[in-house]
């Protein structure tokens, strides 16, 4: 700023007025050159992040209003109003800016000044939209377009069609949007002004990420950074980094999209640029809906409505109030929910956007479900089922019509919910809705078994399970996801209750035994088929790169299924092009399968039959495999030569109420030692008692069947946190009877023993002692001299990167750290490294080649459950990651008798005992010292023993 300008700024109101009134025509006219000129050099731009230069020119704007105010020319009045209105609407003050827009148009028109007139209408055009004023800024556009065009100003022009593309953009017409940025494009390199095409390369970009365009979109955004970097424009290179994480969201990239969200909220809350950083907690907040994470997703949608409010953008605020609503509903905070959602609904209707207005109302009566108020949810859903009909929105009809079948049969109006599911099938045979099937399968399906019609029932949720297959974690389950998970986990369920009622008894276990197995970590086989290590040279890099890019496109569909809901012949549109892209998908997958079996195998694990599992099964091991159909607990039993199903051994409810009775005594010990030692025999008492009546429950009813050494547990719901080698028999403890191992499903099983062994490798040690497990240091030391030629990572060099790299293969690896498990976020459970922390989400991305990943930390095994076993904690991260078995523990560990327990471990695993005879020899040590299982019962084994 100006030695002058700053004079100006300094100076009294009644100074500044003798000073202005004293000076010339030209003078002044000087002087508005001047801040003009200074306001330009800062580059400012329609909706850019807020920053100090932005400030600036503010202030700058406002002392030409000020001397406007005090000279009696209207020109340069006129002039003041368009430098405030310019610098508003780049400070993201849209509103503020549209009346000093039209006063400054008002004047050029008068004296007939339509150049200015015109140039002025660029600016007013961005803030209409950005308020919402759609129809006004379209038809402003049109009056300047035409001067420009009559004048043959092909700048004009071009910057009228790059507003058009945005407003076309914020409209959700992409396609027009597209075509007006690919104008301005071409325009802008022919007049080769560099400066514009940065910034309509960024525009080009976002609008062809919305037509699933990725590879066009990504290059617009990389040619925006260059352009911006090579001509010092860092706030548009931060906006194209913004747009890049959004479509790393998209691509299904969910980690790269977080990372880059978080780093970009750090720099717009420095500047200062509240739209921006309320805009990244925005789509952040989406993405952890997406994930089921609603803790991180309420809060910062929470965020984000405040802000939108405050800057009165209307519609991102109802939208990030929607999110506030549906995280809510995902905690159980029905009423709250119900609260938000009317409030966003209200804003709706104000903007009348029909199409959401009718979909908070829908939100509002699964609610009103959820809470068990069935008739206002009857109410609701039967007027947004009016509503859809009316817009002509046939994948909102059929969640209301599914909603207000689920309604009918809660209130045992069996009759009424036949005749909306009836709706329903007339509704899906007519009109493509490939997201949406699911539940009109499954509504189906429970009104055919409440009518006692048990084929058709079958059918129908076959049918549904079929659509879990096709989409993964991609259904639409509800309007909220609330009942996502469950209504899942209810298909495969009925399924395997009704294939012990219909169909030949013989076959009965068999058919059971399959669906038993879809149900069970059915996430976790899909991201093991996934896993793709580095492409043998035999595989086709373009078929990879294809399968890559099908997958990525099918996940922006899911993504978008919300919104392109809105507009009917969208919505078709995308039905027809899901399916279109499956078929390409199966038919691409046949062709790798040609070239490469094994390796298009990791793309997709099958499910295993009992056949499989006899064959893959070690002479010496039998697999329990409990699964959970509603109350009901039982148990499959298959060894090499035998197979059984025993049912009704025990309830759900029951051994709920004794784990949680469990938890509380092992709870007891972090009260303190002295407690411990104090009440040490009431403990172990207590404690046995629990165990021995979960045997009696779990195991004693298959107790004949048990005739081999080792036992595989497989289980089911809670039953994953329960300790079964700790299991009390009245006398002996399981592990005393078995060696036993534990996995995630059976087909996970068979993933990890066909997995060949880690060979030629060197073990990996990494070590981050703190003052809560002093013992660590003694621990990796003691591990050293096992295992001279280990690599060996301790203290300040156990960082991040160093993990990432070392771990890609080794004969074993054992962290010795701080673990926690994290209830409410699972997927970042995460375990402790000399540089921070590392997530289940970031062991995703390494690749961690082992015949055994060991965690001496806390909970390092438990995964959250979902309804359908969709395992989140480490232990699917490792597994996904690479690693053919894992020792980690259910509980908070001791830190000296993990020591002990370690070293006697892996001395007996290198003395050539297999991994499972080697625990069992641990526990057998420690339980000499310490009787107590909180001391040695807490680690579990998990895949190849």
């Amino acid at each position: 700023m100006s030695a002058t300008m700053v004079h100006l700024l300094s100076k009294k109101e009644i100074d500044l007025r003798r000073y202005v009134t004293g000076l010339k025509h030209a003078d002044l006219q000087g002087l508005f050159t001047e801040m003009w000129d200074a306001i330009r050099q800062v580059k400012l731009y329609a909706g850019q992040p807020r920053n100090a230069a932005s400030t600036e020119a503010l202030t700058l704007s406002q002392l030409a209003l000020s001397i406007a105010d005090h000279t009696e020319v209207e020109s340069l009045r006129a002039e003041s109003h368009r430098m405030m209105a310019y610098v508003l609407n780049a400070d993201e003050q849209y509103d503020e800016s549209i009346s000093h827009y039209t006063k400054a148009i008002q004047f050029f028109e008068q004296e007939n000044t339509g150049d200015k007139a015109a140039r002025t209408r660029i600016g007013l055009i961005a803030a209409l939209f950005m308020t919402g004023q759609y129809q006004t800024a379209i038809e402003e556009a049109q009056k300047a377009d035409e001067w420009f065009r009559a004048t043959g100003d092909e700048d004009g022009h071009a910057r009228i069609s790059a507003n058009l593309g945005n407003l076309y953009h914020r409209l959700d017409q992409h396609s027009r949007a597209v075509e007006h940025h690919g104008t301005a494009v071409k325009i802008f390199r022919k007049l080769e002004n560099r400066e514009a095409l940065a910034q309509c390369y960024l525009n080009l970009g976002d609008s062809l990420s919305v037509l699933d365009r990725f590879e066009e979109s990504n290059r617009n955004f990389e040619k925006s950074r260059k352009l911006s970097q090579q001509l010092h424009l860092s706030e548009l290179n931060v906006q194209a980094r913004y747009n890049q994480a959004y479509l790393s969201f998209l691509r299904g990239r969910y980690s790269d999209a977080i990372h880059g969200f978080d780093q970009l909220r750090e720099y717009f809350n420095a500047q200062g640029s509240r739209r921006h950083a309320a805009l990244c907690d925005l789509d952040e907040a989406e993405i952890y809906l997406q994930l089921n994470l609603t803790g991180d997703a309420l809060t910062l949608a929470k965020r984000a409505a405040g802000s939108f409010q405050q800057l009165a953008m209307r519609y991102e605020q109802a939208k990030a109030l929607t999110f506030v609503g549906i995280a809510l509903a995902h905690d159980q905070q029905g009423n709250e929910a119900l609260q938000v959602f009317r409030e966003a609904q209200q804003i709706f209707e104000r903007e009348k956007n029909l199409y959401w207005a009718a979909s908070l109302e829908l939100y509002r009566a699964q609610v009103h479900f959820l809470v068990g108020r069935f008739w206002e949810a009857r109410s609701l859903a039967a007027s947004a089922l009016e509503h859809f009909t009316e817009l002509g929105i046939p994948s909102k009809r059929a969640m209301a019509l599914v909603l207000l079948t689920r309604v009918g049969l809660e209130l045992s109006c069996l009759e009424q919910a036949s005749g909306y599911s009836e709706q329903i099938l007339k509704l899906v045979q007519e009109t493509p809705i490939p997201l949406h099937l699911f539940p009109c399968y499954s509504i189906n399906a429970q009104v055919a078994e409440h009518r006692g019609d048990l084929d058709r029932a079958h059918e129908f949720f076959t049918l549904a399970a079929q659509e879990i297959e096709i989409h993964r974690s991609n259904l639409h389950q509800d309007e909220l996801r609330v009942s996502h998970f469950k209504g899942k986990q209810q298909v495969y369920e009925s399924l395997v209750r009704l294939a012990f009622r219909r169909g030949d008894p013989a076959n009965h276990v068999f058919e059971a035994y399959n669906w038993c197995e879809h149900a069970k970590s059915r996430g976790l086989v899909d991201l093991l088929a996934q896993h793709m290590p580095a492409a043998p040279l035999q595989s086709d890099q373009s078929l990879l790169n294809r399968i890559r890019t099908l997958r990525e496109e099918l996940n922006s569909y899911y993504i978008r299924s919300e919104s392109n809901a809105s507009k009917a012949g969208v919505a078709l549109r995308r039905g027809a092009e899901i399916d279109t892209k499956k078929k390409e998908l199966a038919n691409t997958l046949k062709e790798l399968s040609k070239q490469d079996p094994d390796y298009a195998s990791l793309q997709k694990v099958g499910i295993v039959s009992v056949e499989e599992v006899q064959r893959v099964l070690p002479e010496d091991s039998t697999l329990i495999e409990y699964f959970i159909a509603r109350d009901e607990i039982m148990a499959f039993v298959i060894s090499k030569d035998r197979v059984l199903i025993r049912r009704h051994i025990c309830t759900r409810s029951r051994i709920q109420h004794l784990y949680e009775r469990l938890r509380l005594q092992l709870d007891k010990f972090l009260i303190g030692n002295d407690y411990v030692r104090e009440y040490s025999a009431q403990l172990l008492e207590a404690t046995t008692d629990h165990l021995s009546s979960m045997y009696t429950e779990l195991v004693e009813p298959l107790a004949d069947a048990l005739t081999t050494k080792h036992l595989i547990i497989v289980p089911h719901g809670v039953l994953h946190y329960c300790p079964f080698h700790a299991f009390f028999d009245g006398t002996n403890y399981l592990i005393d009877r078995y060696t036993i191992s534990y996995a995630p499903s059976a087909s996970v099983l068979r993933h990890c023993l066909e997995r060949k062994p880690i060979e030629n490798a060197t073990p990996l040690l990494i070590g981050v002692p703190d003052e809560n497990a002093p013992m660590i240091t003694h621990e990796v030391k003691h591990l050293k001299k096992i295992f001279p030629q280990a690599r060996s990572y301790f203290g300040r060099r156990a960082t991040r990167r160093v993990f990432r790299r070392e771990a890609a293969q080794a004969e074993f690896v054992h962290i010795a750290t701080h673990a926690v498990f994290r209830h409410d976020n699972p997927i970042f459970s995460s375990f402790k490294l000399a540089d921070g922390w590392m997530t289940a989400l970031d062991v995703y991305s390494i690749q961690c080649q082992t015949n055994l990943l060991a965690i001496s930390g806390c909970k390092s095994g438990i995964s959250q459950l979902s309804g359908e076993e969709e395992l989140l904690g480490l232990m699917r991260g490792f597994l996904y990651a690479g690693a053919r078995s894992l020792l980690l523990s259910l509980w908070d560990v001791n830190d000296r008798t993990t020591s002990v327990f370690m070293q006697t471990f892996y001395q007996s695993w290198l003395n050539g005992l297999s991994k499972a005879e080697a625990l069992r020899q641990a526990i057998q040590k420690v339980r000499a010292e310490e009787p107590h299982p909180y001391f040695w019962a807490p680690f579990l084994l998990v895949g190849n023993h």
